[in-house]
């Protein structure tokens, strides 16, 4: 809220925001503070994945299942979404544009889930597990689809 605030005030945005402004220490700070987001995501989900290998409870069918969801069936509707998004006139005619949004649906789970499991101390375990053969099975599934949509849209 607070950034709003300072992006809407003209000389409070210029206090703070550019090359000259005399309280750049504050952009600068929240810029270092944010670039090291990602890689704490990313060390936190790499740490559950070893609790869920030992502890889950998860059976092989609705991990398949939760797979083929992910990586078939939602591809299938995204497809359809953006193509009848496209037909109705939502869509610009950029077939990059299209494209990012088809693979939108094609992509593994975010590791924010994971973060939001760790944080409520619920289905840590399972989490993880689904997390592991999701990101396992996205190599290949996000391939494969990319190259359906690039021959759809090309």
């Amino acid at each position: 809220m607070s950034g709003f605030v300072v992006g809407l005030v003209p000389w409070l945005k210029s206090l703070i925001i550019g090359d000259g402004a005399p309280l750049k220490v504050i952009q600068d700070s929240f810029q270092l503070m944010g670039n090291g987001t990602i890689p704490c995501i990313t060390l936190i989900l790499g740490g559950n994945l070893t609790q869920g290998l030992r502890k889950s409870k998860l059976k092989r069918t609705v991990i398949i299942t939760i797979v083929c969801i992910r990586f078939v069936i939602l591809p299938m509707i995204g497809m359809g979404v953006v193509h009848a998004a496209y037909g109705v006139g939502f869509l610009p005619h950029d077939p990059l544009y299209r494209y990012v949004l088809m693979v939108q649906f094609a992509l593994p789970p975010a590791m924010n889930i994971g973060t939001m499991a760790q944080l409520f101390d619920v289905a840590q375990e399972e989490c993880s597990v689904i997390f592991l053969w999701t990101y396992l099975v996205a190599a290949i599934a996000l391939t494969t689809w990319s190259t359906i949509f690039m021959s759809i849209l090309s």
